[in-house]
């Protein structure tokens, strides 16, 4: 099966799957349907906890409850849409209040673990802002994650210096401090669109 019938079919369950939490449960929480979509969050329907690794630590997104949890599936390799994205996070993390910054946790999870490990990780991440963490684990757990949360990626070979590109979906991900709720944002929104969702769930 060629890789761009693979990432039609992915779309196509992502868009299935969103469309059943939202119908099943509802989508009434702390974030309006401005910018994005809210979802639900339910095991086994969209989204629920994991856990991923910052070095050798494992962190779970419970440990943030309390906090705003902004994340973004990507790549440290990624030649644009990536620090494109992680810039407009950085940016609009960066015009909250301190004391509005103290209660958003941004992560960055690395869907290239091959590359992305360690201290790499974490420089790359916290180039965009200082409380980044850059999160990964291995394949099967990151795949995991990735498809609770509706997200695809594919490796694709390349003649680059690279050996190799990763295509992957360039959503951003906002879950509410109680862990019920997420927003989703598409890949073309403005940092005006994601600081107006954080500070409406604050």
């Amino acid at each position: 099966m060629k890789k761009p019938l693979l990432a039609l079919i992915a779309v196509a369950a992502f868009a299935v799957g969103l469309f059943a939490a939202v119908t099943l449960t509802g989508n009434k929480g702390v974030f309006s349907e401005a910018h994005g979509t809210v979802v639900p969050l339910e095991k086994g329907k969209f989204g629920g906890d994991f856990t991923l690794q910052q070095g050798d630590n494992p962190v779970q997104l419970k440990d943030f409850q309390g906090k705003i949890v902004v994340f973004y599936f990507g790549y440290a390799s990624c030649p644009d849409v990536c620090p494109t994205t992680l810039s407009i996070i950085g940016s609009a993390l960066k015009k909250l209040k301190p004391a509005e910054q103290e209660q958003v946790q941004p992560l960055f999870i690395s869907v290239d673990p091959e590359r992305d490990q360690g201290e790499k990780l974490q420089a790359y991440a916290k180039h965009f802002h200082p409380s980044f963490i850059g999160l990964t684990a291995d394949p099967d757990t990151v795949q995991q994650v990735a498809s609770q949360y509706g997200a695809f990626y594919a490796k694709v070979e390349s003649d680059s210096a690279l050996g190799y590109l990763v295509d992957h979906s360039s959503k951003t991900y906002l879950v509410s401090k109680d862990g019920q709720y997420a927003k989703i944002l598409p890949h073309d929104m403005r940092r005006a669109d994601l600081l107006a969702s954080i500070r409406e769930a604050l």
